[in-house]
């Protein structure tokens, strides 16, 4: 059964560890500090501290519902970087690092006293080792990907491959084979304000990206967790691809949009 917490994501989270729960994924998607009331919503807290306060108690219960092998992907931008990256490296340990993501992304307005900011940061970290991920999950087309001036060539088949010679040896690379992702993500597009997508949440994310995470960071039967569910499109991800999922958010309006997503996902709700 999937599960909504209805409530502050610290309390949620203190009943996920009570009950000796364990998910294998984590995205977070939290406030970012911009001082905005969006609605549905309030980005704006007494002080900075305040806010990292917050923050250090959320992803201090998410490493303690984390199971061994999961794995945290934190969502934020430029305000919050710096600082929350170094909490994530005290509460995951430097080891936990595994990925600075940078989802690169076109939108209107242009910066006049700086370069326009056009990305996300993604922080990935894992809590051991061992932690599952497999980028094949989700790979890019070979075609797309730089070639580095190798030369086209059609086999016997009429698969069309690039070649290079190293060593004395010629390496083929056909195209309708997919290889990684890298950490920089350029292939997946910002939602538009009339994209079909949209369900009128403020600061949406596009669902593509969240399955990419949900492919390569965990399998099926897997529960997904989101802190703090918004617009529910890590949710979403999470029931397509054949996990569980719980979400936790304090917004009624963002229960509401879950229900509206998924009218054939089962749900409980749990009210904090």
């Amino acid at each position: 059964m999937n599960e909504f917490y209805l409530g502050d994501a610290r309390q949620g989270l203190q009943r996920l560890a009570e009950q000796g729960r364990r998910v294998q994924l984590c995205y977070l998607d939290p406030p970012y500090l911009t001082g905005r009331d969006f609605g549905a919503y309030c980005d704006r807290f007494p002080s900075d501290e305040d806010y990292y306060a917050m923050m250090r108690a959320v992803l201090q219960g998410v490493y303690e519902v984390l199971d061994a092998r999961g794995s945290l992907f934190l969502h934020i931008d430029w305000r919050t970087h710096a600082r929350l990256r170094l909490l994530l490296e005290e509460i995951f340990g430097a080891e936990g690092f595994r990925n600075e993501i940078v989802w690169c992304y076109r939108s209107g307005g242009r910066a006049q006293t700086h370069f326009s900011r056009k990305h996300d940061t993604l922080l990935f970290f894992a809590k051991s080792r061992g932690a599952y991920f497999d980028a094949m999950q989700d790979p890019l087309p070979r075609a797309e990907v730089r070639s580095n001036h190798m030369k086209r060539g059609v086999d016997e088949d009429g698969r069309a491959y690039r070649a290079i010679r190293s060593g004395g040896r010629l390496y083929r690379y056909f195209d309708d084979e997919g290889v990684p992702a890298s950490d920089v993500w350029t292939d997946i597009p910002h939602l538009h304000q009339r994209d079909p997508e949209r369900t009128g949440y403020p600061t949406q994310k596009p669902l593509r990206l969240l399955e990419r995470i949900v492919r390569c960071a965990s399998r099926e039967g897997d529960v997904v967790l989101d802190a703090f569910a918004g617009s529910g499109t890590a949710l979403e991800a999470a029931f397509r691809l054949g996990r569980t999922f719980i979400g936790m958010d304090c917004a009624p309006e963002s229960l509401a949009t879950v229900q509206r997503r998924l009218p054939d996902a089962p749900l409980r709700v749990i009210r904090l």
